[in-house]
């Protein structure tokens, strides 16, 4: 009987050990057929030039399962309900409109022209492939394989819903998926909300955006450049560093307020863009069109098996191509109302608030909401932060107390800085539109961080090129992956010794990794910089650094349109005596030194394109 218990025993534990070493070589056998399936993919994706980042984020399972969820208490609720109901509530008051806005009046709607099939063709031509698709699981591929047979009957059913001034209810539905971000989970704050629209709804509004892109780009001062034709990040970045680099040189004092609003895009009121838009010019057919577009609108959210209805009555559409327009206008309109860009005497001092480049005054740069403030002293600072807050509020915009920040260069007074009588932070450094800016133009901040980035970049590739064979094609995925991160906004940094030589020596590094191999081994094998440069056959990062400064320096200067980046590349302030002593590294010191033609002076021959072209780096 002993002897049948053991028995039994043992075979229990052979069963259980033998369960569980097949397990383990299940799992195993799981993890290394994902793992060779990724290789492969990643693989084939590079070989046929298209986008690893892409690709290596479609093969992440974002597919998040919520567990708990916290109340506003901050007690958990774990039932899929009480989840369900706390989701419901959260969006429901974050899209419930919060201000009354009257609308303005609109004269009378005019007949506008039918939509026509080659206005149908350009806009599927520009639409991104790859796309999720929306509701009604329509993709971009499919518009794009149905030729002018599609394109037809799609220019046809727009123009019924044009002069119809009717759109199909389901485009007011869109999908919402809740993609979690860094930190606790439990907290809806921690998950960013991604629409997803129709994409027969995106054409349509594209059509519609591409009549009206001139006049709402028209309406828009030089001061804004998001989401604007031939404008561009760089160009805010270089008027910035430019108004830092004369007020350091010229010892004026200067102080800088950088705005953050609370979820902008989706706090905007919808009448707010539809009064700009009639402020803007824009006929009154198409403000009753994007009436229809944005009014009843509702968004569907899924965490188990029940889909979960939301009410949006404020903010822009995630997704469509005209919202970032209508965001601009509502902004452009609301901050008209402070005077800021009107034309006024600058005698006038008890008036005018900003900074005197050259007799116009620039108070502020924007790029979309990212906006920046510039004053000479930080009582006329607070003023303007109050004012725009006051004005932004009618639209329903809130400041970010805690993201809004300021800083001032050693000339300025001591003072505060206040919102609503509460203090501002002060800072010493602030990373505007990717490039952290100081008030003595120091480069080592930013360096470090092209540094992180480009070794971002490299890791985010390095599970390919590892793999690839072929040079060439190894070359070419790291040029575009790793440059643009190591060199983003060089072209707008003053020529250095030092920046020079702390890019060249990140840049080999890089290169190493690329060849795998290390310095010691390089050391040991008697290699130069040549030798590896052969190997890798990447392009070298210093030339292609030159060409992009060679190319927005005549980019700046031949431009007519008086925006604020050629008017702080030519200014000089007349009314003060630079100080003596020799003045620090200048970003037109680059030129002054590179491109000598006798007799001309740099800024003469980057008008002629020609010319310019000859004399710059090849």
């Amino acid at each position: 009987m002993a002897f049948s218990s053991r028995a039994l025993r043992a075979e229990a534990l052979f069963l259980e050990v033998t369960m569980m070493t097949i397990e383990k070589a299940c799992r195993i056998a799981v993890e290394t057929s994902l793992a060779n399936r990724r290789k492969n993919v990643l693989l084939l994706t590079a070989e046929k030039h298209q986008s690893i980042r892409k690709k290596k984020f479609e093969l992440i399972d974002l597919t998040t399962v919520m567990t708990a969820l916290k109340d506003k208490n901050g007690h958990l609720k774990t039932s899929r309900k009480e989840m369900e109901d706390l989701t419901v509530d959260y969006y429901t008051r974050l899209f419930q409109s919060s201000v009354a806005v009257p609308r303005s009046a609109t004269p009378p709607a005019e007949e506008e022209p039918p939509i026509i099939e080659e206005e149908v063709a350009h806009a599927i031509r520009r639409l991104k492939n790859g796309t999720a698709a929306g509701p009604d699981n329509i993709s971009t591929e499919i518009l794009k394989s149905g030729g002018d047979a599609l394109n037809r009957l799609l220019a046809k059913r727009f123009s019924t819903y044009l002069k119809n001034n009717e759109i199909p209810e389901q485009w007011k539905v869109s999908k919402t998926i809740l993609i979690p971000k860094k930190g606790d989970l439990t907290d809806l704050n921690n998950f960013r909300p991604i629409s997803l629209l129709s994409v027969v709804y995106k054409l349509f509004t594209k059509i519609i955006v591409n009549r009206l892109e001139k006049k709402l780009d028209d309406f828009q001062p030089p001061s804004q450049a998001g989401f604007r034709r031939n404008f561009c990040c760089l160009d805010h970045i270089h008027t910035l560093t430019q108004v830092v680099e004369r007020h350091r040189e010229y010892h004026l004092p200067l102080a800088l307020a950088f705005v953050d609003y609370r979820k902008a895009f989706d706090s905007v009121e919808i009448n707010a863009m539809l009064n700009s838009l009639v402020a803007a010019g824009i006929p009154t057919k198409y403000i009753d069109l994007i009436e229809k577009c944005n009014e009843g609108t509702s968004t569907t959210i899924q965490l188990f098996n029940k889909k979960l209805t939301i009410p949006i009555g404020k903010g822009v559409r995630q997704g469509d191509t005209i919202s970032p327009k209508l965001f601009s206008t509502a902004l452009e309109d609301a901050m008209r109302q402070l005077g800021w860009d009107t034309n006024r005497d600058w005698e006038d001092g008890n008036v005018i608030k900003g900074i005197n480049i050259d007799g116009k005054i620039l108070t502020n740069l924007r790029f979309a909401d990212d906006i920046v403030l510039f004053a000479n002293n930080t009582s006329d600072l607070s003023s303007m932060l109050n004012d725009l807050d006051a004005v932004g509020k009618k639209i329903g915009l809130q400041m970010n107390e805690k993201k809004t920040q300021w800083m001032r260069n050693r000339f300025c007074d001591q003072g505060n800085v206040t919102l609503e009588g509460r203090d501002l932070l002060e800072v010493n450094s602030y990373v505007y539109l990717g490039r952290e800016v100081n008030m003595t133009n120091d480069l080592k901040p930013e360096i470090a961080r092209r540094r992180r980035a480009g070794w971002a970049a490299f890791n985010s590739i390095k599970e390919v090129t590892n793999q690839l064979k072929d040079p060439k094609l190894r070359a070419h995925i790291f040029e575009a992956s790793v440059i643009p991160a190591i060199s983003y906004a060089t072209e707008v940094w003053p020529d250095t010794k030092n920046t020079t030589t702390a890019l060249r020596t990140s840049y080999r590094a890089l290169e190493r990794a690329l060849l795998g191999t290390t310095r010691f081994e390089q050391w040991k094998k008697e290699q130069t910089s040549t030798d590896l440069r052969q190997r890798s056959q990447i392009q070298d990062l210093e030339e292609h650094i030159q060409r992009g400064k060679h190319r927005w320096g005549g980019h700046v200067i031949r431009r007519q349109d008086d925006r604020w980046s050629t008017r702080t590349t030519h200014w000089i302030p007349r009314n003060i005596k630079r100080p003596l002593g020799r003045p620090p590294t200048r970003w037109t010191d680059y030129f002054r030194k590179n491109i000598s033609q006798p007799g001309r002076h740099w800024m003469t021959v980057a008008q002629d394109r020609a010319a310019w072209r000859t004399c710059g780096p090849r």
